[in-house]
Parts: structure tokens; C-alpha cells; sequence
């Protein structure tokens, strides 16, 4: 009887002890929010126009405030299994790597989500690849990731059209067509 409570009392023990490994494995190893900065569109605009350039170069924190802006709205608009706490993006080409934080119930984890970036018709688009959690894989689909799209023309003011969208490296390089004299009508202050 004696042994039996012991053998019992071992297996909850170890369970316990499984357990807290697995809550700790999964927890954030950085502390992350969703705070962004709304991108200066008149001012980097008002630089190319100075300049006849019609080229617009956006940097990786560019993309991390609009892929935080997207996620906001998209949170807004949708139900996640997990709530989203933080999110900080880098770019390697059309790759995009999501470090998130979330809490599911009473579990905070942390997770890397890897993206592909497309651009058609003004709408960056980010189709999910992959999650890691560590170094465990698990589907996209199982956290409710789906496509997400950020709608950057509508940022872009009239007389403004994007032509074409590249990713070298850690940057979007952005070409533009221009109506010029609607854009100086509509960068003078009111």
C-alpha cells in the first residue's frame, strides 16, 4: 500500500514537473508590444518630389509599423484562438519573420511566424509559411493564422500610384507614377 502511494505520489510529481517545463518552454524569451508609428507618407513623398525621384525606399521599420498596424485592424476585425501581445518583423527579401507574443488562456508563449510578402494591385500581402514555437513546427492554421493584407495605397495621397514593388534584402523598394501637379496641390499646407 505503502509502495503504491509512492509510485502514485512519483507520477504526480512528475507530471507537475512536465508540466511547468512545457509552460516555461513556450513562454516569450523577449518582451515585445504592438505599439507602431504611423508612417510619415507626406514627408518621405515631399522628399522624392524635391528630389524628381520615383523611387520610394521603405526600411524594415517601416514594415515592422505597417505589419503592426495590419495585425491591429485585422485583431479588430477577427477572432484568434490566441490574443496577440507583441509583434516585432524583419525582412530578407520577399521572406518576412513574425516575432510574436500571445496568451492562450492562462499560457503566455512566444513564437516565431514566417511569411511570404507579395504585392499586387496597392495590398502588400503576407501568406503564413510557418510557426515555430522554440523549435517546434506547428501549421500556421492551428493558431488561426491566415493571409493578412495592408492596403498601402489607400495610406498614399491623390495623383500617387505604385507601379512596382521589390524586396531586396532588408528594404521595399517602392516605384511610383505621378499626376505632379495634383501631389504639390495636395503636400501644400491648408
Amino acid at each position: 500500500m505503502r509502495k503504491s502511494r509512492f509510485i502514485i505520489g512519483g507520477i504526480l510529481i512528475f507530471l507537475v514537473v512536465i508540466i511547468i517545463a512545457a509552460v516555461l518552454y513556450v513562454r516569450p524569451s523577449r518582451t515585445l508590444d504592438m505599439q507602431y508609428s504611423e508612417v510619415d507618407w507626406k514627408d518621405k513623398l515631399s522628399q522624392m518630389v524635391s528630389n524628381r525621384n520615383t523611387e520610394l525606399i521603405l526600411s524594415e521599420s517601416d514594415i515592422n509599423n505597417l505589419a503592426k498596424r495590419g495585425i491591429t485592424e485585422y485583431i479588430a476585425e477577427h477572432e484568434l484562438p490566441i490574443e496577440v501581445t507583441g509583434a516585432e518583423f524583419s525582412l530578407d527579401g520577399n521572406q518576412v519573420t513574425a516575432n510574436l507574443n500571445g496568451a492562450w488562456k492562462f499560457l503566455d508563449i512566444g513564437a516565431e511566424v514566417h511569411y511570404q510578402i507579395h504585392y499586387s494591385n496597392g495590398v502588400l500581402a503576407l501568406q503564413p509559411d510557418s510557426v515555430k514555437v522554440r523549435h517546434i513546427s506547428i501549421p500556421p492554421q492551428q493558431f488561426g493564422l491566415e493571409p493578412m493584407h495592408v492596403d498601402v495605397a489607400s495610406y498614399l495621397p491623390q495623383g500617387v500610384t505604385i507601379d512596382e514593388v521589390d524586396f531586396p534584402g532588408k528594404i521595399v523598394r517602392i516605384k511610383f507614377s505621378f499626376d505632379w501637379l495634383e501631389l504639390i496641390n495636395s503636400l501644400r499646407p491648408a
